[in-house]
Order: structure tokens, then C-alpha cells, then sequence
């Protein structure tokens, strides 16, 4: 009798408050994590109400995860304690000899041998416990991090580790679980009531029945011997520092993780004081909309499907990529359809996007896969919104659809592009003089229309990819039986006005200026000139003007021109009764502070210069 009253220590106190922490931590995240996973059923919605709601479920379980990761930190340093000072034996490290064991072990349960194996201090299932402990913690830990922290996140790995890690961590609470209520219940507190972790200590009897050869080297002596006390206090020494430093650094990786970003659904406290559900009045509608507004609508309308896209806040959360007014926080993904109805989707490929919707992808995806090589950060060739940072490839045309066909040009013009596609060009792409597209169009060119600066680099070859040449100007349309109406005949004789350029064609050169007073361009035309070109013209000379502006069709010869007003960008013609001496002086009236000076750019003129441009209409 005095034999089975004899008890052998086999967990410490403190050992004893870890286990009671750990098993604490363990329920409350079990509880509290699978009711979101499985929310939608019944008791799991039941059991979201008598925590509180699912805003408090979901700060108790990070308060949990929170305590659970405490506990870690803590067994690492104790067990690094337990291995460089007190030196002990790693009888938790699984061998071979823990698959003969278990081997035995069935072959006792089956009946086939009359002695039950003889087990060590942690039999080999109490080490599969133990590992499955350590395994889930680092799975749920990895997994659990990307779930708090979702957008730090996928600024590191692809989008789809998101919903991968959002698996992985329900599945291993499942698995978690299961294992505690299937396994560790009933080898523990079903088949053989062991309260060895709440009393500290195991009968002789229970230890000869659960490690027998544990017994009997406890009995035998053959216990390794804790360290003298100053072996011990010299180790310390050298371990406390380090250890410490490894707490804090470990400690500030918690704080970190758990603190530096919101979580993509914004956790909020509950109202203090009940409130009243939210039900709104439906306004009447009225035929004609008061003040234009259609008063049915009360909020901004949806300017994308709603379908796949039901989880309002990912993208309207007061952290997302177009959050809501700040007056909305705490309002229910639910209740956003109460005020803001679909509107009209986008056409696919149009010109402006409407405010809020994603622009359509201008141009074909084939071996344009990798969007970030062109719309990256800050320098890329066209750079995206700042809040699309760390974005995937794979996730771009969730919002951005795929834009149609350019709509057809018509005759004798040059479309513009629409918004985020690369301009036509307007000239011909097949002349030698138009081979060398960066002479004018590179970003520092000297001349012709300068590229953008994050151009820069790019080669005659790169151009074509994007920049395609326009749709060439049709034939003139064919006069109908009732004559040409599309486009009045020009009186016979008259100076016919110049034609207006396409968008994006050079200007043409008037009619009117042929002869050797119009052989010098940048004479009028240059810099600081009476009507100077652009600024990116200024090194321009009288050889290049040509490449680009084309003379207009001169009028028929001998025909006398009508006194009317001149065409756009013509001179005015000097009235007929400018004759005889007194009209030769040009600059006594139109000088400058004379009666009707000319304009700014012409003060410099003289006399001789005046009919260069103006001439005489005919009596």
C-alpha cells in the first residue's frame, strides 16, 4: 500500500501555468477563429452574438494570437535555458526508437504480447503532441501575420498567397481542434485520467504503467545531476544577456506585426449605447427630378458589377484604394446598397472614364503580361496611383477591363487618343525623312514635338509599338445633282483661305506667300519675330520648315481677289483707297503710339517690309 502512495514530481510549477496559458490561448483562438470561418451557420452566428458580435469575436481572438505568441517567446528562452546552463537531456527529440515503441505498443493493445513496453520520460506519442504543437504554431503564425497585415503582404508575395494563407489557417485550426477533442482527450483524460500537469505529480504505480523506464532510472540513480551552482551562475553570466537581447528583439516583432497596418475590414468598438437599426426613409419619387437630381438616388451611383465584387470595404474601407467618406465609418458592408443603387456600366474602351472607374487597358495583353515593366512606381513609363502600390500582375484586369477597337477615323483626320492610349501619328511613317523619329521627338529635341520625360532612352524601334500611324485622309466627297454641298466652291479669284490642319499635322503655309520675299521663313517666323513658332521651333532653319508645312493650292492665275476678310492666319489686305503718296509711309499711322498701330511683334518693321504680307485690294 505504501508503495502505491509514493509520487514522483513530473511537471515543475511554472511548467504547470505555461500549460494552463497555452490551453487557455488555444480554446478562446479555436472558438473564436472557427466561428468566422464558418460563419453564416447557425451556431456559429449564435455563438458571434453571445461574444459580442463579430467585431469583438475578432478582437478577442488577436488578443489570443497576441497571448499565444507571448507564450512562445517564453518557451524558447526557457528551453535555451534548460540547454546551454542546466544541460539536460533532449528527451523530446524524436529516434528511431519511438516508431519501435509505438509498434509494441499496438502490438500489446492487439493482444499480442502480455507486457506493456516500458517508455521513457515522453513516449512517442506525447512527442507527436508536442511536435503538432510546435508545427501549427509556426503554420498559424506565417499565415496568421498575412491575414492581419493583407497589404504589407502583397507588397512581398503574389496575390494568391492571400486566399491560399486564408485556407491554410482554417484548415489547421480544423485540424488543431480535431486532434485535441479526438487524440489528447482521450489518451489523457478519457482512457487514464492523468492530472499529473495540474498536480505536478505521477503514483509510482502510474509511472511504472506510463514510463516504466523512466522509473526505473529515477530509482536506479542514473538522472543526469543539475550543474553545481557556480558552473550554473557562470553560464548565466553569458546566457541573460543574450537571452534578453533575443526577448526584446522577438517581443518588438510582435509589436510590429500587430500594430503597423489596419486590416482590410477596419476593427471598431461597439456603440457604447444601443442605437435604433438603420432603416431610412424611402424618399417618393417625383416626374420631374427637383434641381436635375434624380432624388430615388440618395448616394453615388456604382459605376462597376457588383458580382464577385460584394465585399464593399476591401476597396472602400477608410484604408482602401477609394475609401468612403469619413462620416460612413462603422456602417455595415450591408447596408451600402440601401443608398447607392448600379448605374450605367462603362463602355468598354471609352475616351474619359467616369470618376471612380478603373480605365480600360488601351492595347492587346499578348506579351504585355507584365504590367508593372510600364506602370510601375515613380519613373516607369506610365506610372500608376500611388495607392496601387505592391499590386500583383494577376490582379490588374479585375478592374481594368480590356478596351474594344479604336473607333474608325474619318476622312481627312487624325483621332485623338483616348485616354491612356498612345497618340497616331499624323505623318507618314514609309519617307526617309521620317525614319529617324527621336531627332524630333526625343525629350530634349531641339525640335518638332518633345517626347515625355520618362521617354527618355527609348530608340526609332520602340516607337511603333505603341504609336501607330493614322488613318490617311480619304478622297473628297462627290458632288451630288443638286451641286456640291458639303462645302461651298470659292469665289473665282478670291485667296483661298487655308485649309486647317488635321490634329496633330503641322499648319499648311498660305496661298499667298510664294514669291522670293517669302523664301526667308524665320525672317517672320523665328524667334522674337512678328509671328515666332513654338519654342521648341527655335533651331529651326529654312531647310526643315517644308518637311512639315505644306503650301496651300494657289488660286487660279489672273483671278482678282474679293475685299474680304482674310483667312485665319492670312494678313489683312490694305484697303483700296490706301493709294497715291500720301499711303506710302505705312509707319505714320501704324507705328507704334501712331493712330492705328499695328501690333506688338511689328514694331520693328518698315516701309518696306509692309507688303511683304499685306497687299492691296484692287479697285
Amino acid at each position: 500500500m505504501a508503495e502505491k502512495e509514493r509520487y514522483y514530481v513530473r511537471f515543475s510549477l511554472s511548467q504547470r501555468i505555461e500549460h494552463i496559458i497555452l490551453l487557455t490561448s488555444f480554446a478562446v483562438l479555436g472558438l473564436t477563429g472557427l466561428v468566422q470561418k464558418f460563419a453564416g451557420n447557425a451556431i456559429a452566428e449564435s455563438l458571434i452574438w453571445m461574444l459580442g458580435g463579430i467585431e469583438r469575436t475578432r478582437i478577442i481572438h488577436h488578443a489570443a494570437a497576441i497571448v499565444f505568441a507571448l507564450l512562445a517567446i517564453y518557451h524558447i528562452i526557457i528551453l535555451a535555458y534548460k540547454i546551454f546552463v542546466l544541460r539536460i537531456e533532449l528527451t523530446m527529440l524524436p529516434g528511431i526508437r519511438d516508431i519501435t515503441d509505438a509498434l509494441d505498443v499496438v502490438r500489446y493493445n492487439l493482444g499480442l504480447t502480455n507486457e506493456r513496453p516500458k517508455l521513457p520520460r515522453y513516449a512517442f506519442d506525447e512527442k507527436v503532441e508536442y511536435w503538432a504543437l510546435i508545427w501549427g504554431g509556426i503554420v498559424m503564425g506565417l499565415t496568421g501575420f498575412i491575414l492581419w497585415n493583407p497589404i504589407a503582404a502583397a507588397r512581398i508575395f503574389p496575390g494568391q498567397v492571400i486566399p491560399a494563407a486564408k485556407a491554410a489557417h482554417g484548415l489547421e485550426a480544423i485540424l488543431a481542434v480535431a486532434a485535441i477533442f479526438i487524440w489528447h482527450f482521450y489518451h489523457v483524460h478519457l482512457k487514464l485520467f492523468n492530472k499529473s500537469m495540474f498536480t505536478g505529480k505521477l503514483s509510482r504505480e502510474e509511472m511504472a504503467h506510463e514510463h516504466g523506464e523512466e522509473l526505473e532510472r529515477i530509482e536506479n540513480g542514473l538522472v543526469r545531476p543539475l550543474p553545481p551552482p557556480e558552473v550554473r551562475r557562470q553560464r548565466e553570466r553569458i546566457f541573460i544577456p543574450i537571452a534578453t537581447v533575443a526577448a526584446v528583439i522577438m517581443v518588438g516583432l510582435l509589436i510590429l506585426v500587430t500594430s503597423f497596418e489596419a486590416t482590410a475590414i477596419s476593427t471598431v468598438p461597439p456603440a457604447a449605447t444601443p442605437v435604433p437599426v438603420f432603416a431610412p426613409l424611402t424618399p417618393t419619387p417625383v416626374p420631374t427630378p427637383i434641381g436635375g437630381v434624380d432624388n430615388t438616388r440618395i448616394g453615388t451611383t456604382i459605376k462597376h458589377e457588383i458580382a464577385g465584387k460584394e465585399q464593399c470595404l476591401t476597396c472602400h474601407g477608410l484604408q482602401g484604394i477609394s475609401p468612403m467618406p469619413a462620416n460612413h465609418e462603422g456602417r455595415p458592408q450591408e447596408s451600402c446598397l440601401v443608398c447607392h443603387k448600379p448605374g450605367p456600366m462603362p463602355t468598354p474602351g471609352a475616351v474619359q472614364p467616369g470618376a471612380g472607374v478603373a480605365g480600360a487597358i488601351p492595347h492587346t495583353l499578348e506579351g504585355k503580361e507584365k504590367c508593372d515593366l510600364c506602370h510601375a512606381g515613380p519613373g516607369s513609363l506610365k506610372p500608376v496611383p500611388d495607392d496601387h502600390a505592391g499590386r500583383a500582375n494577376n490582379t490588374c484586369t479585375a478592374c481594368h477591363p480590356l478596351a474594344g477597337q479604336r473607333a474608325t477615323p474619318g476622312p481627312g483626320t487624325t483621332p485623338a487618343p483616348a485616354t491612356g492610349m498612345a497618340a497616331a501619328i499624323p505623318h507618314s511613317v514609309t519617307l526617309e525623312i521620317y525614319r529617324n523619329c527621336v531627332q524630333c521627338h526625343a525629350p530634349t529635341a531641339t525640335m518638332g514635338v518633345r517626347a515625355p520625360a520618362n521617354h527618355a532612352g527609348f530608340t526609332n524601334e520602340m516607337c511603333q509599338t505603341c504609336h501607330q500611324p493614322a488613318t490617311p485622309a480619304g478622297p473628297p466627297p462627290a458632288p451630288t445633282a443638286a451641286g456640291p454641298t458639303s462645302a461651298p466652291t470659292a469665289t473665282p479669284g478670291a485667296t483661298p483661305a487655308p485649309t486647317a490642319p488635321a490634329a496633330g499635322t503641322a499648319k499648311a503655309i498660305p496661298a499667298n506667300h510664294v514669291g522670293a520675299g517669302f523664301k526667308d521663313c524665320v525672317a517672320c517666323h523665328g524667334v522674337g519675330k512678328m509671328k515666332p513658332g513654338p519654342e521648341n521651333h527655335a533651331s529651326f532653319t529654312n531647310d526643315t520648315c517644308q518637311s512639315c508645312h505644306k503650301p496651300t493650292a494657289a488660286a487660279e492665275p489672273g483671278a482678282t481677289p474679293a475685299p474680304t476678310a482674310p483667312a485665319a492666319g492670312t494678313a489683312k489686305a490694305i484697303p483700296a483707297n490706301h493709294v497715291g503718296a500720301g499711303f506710302k509711309d505705312c509707319v505714320a499711322c501704324h507705328g507704334v503710339g501712331k493712330m492705328k498701330p499695328g501690333p506688338e511683334n511689328h514694331a520693328s518693321f518698315t516701309n518696306d517690309t509692309c507688303q511683304s504680307c499685306h497687299k492691296p485690294i484692287t479697285q
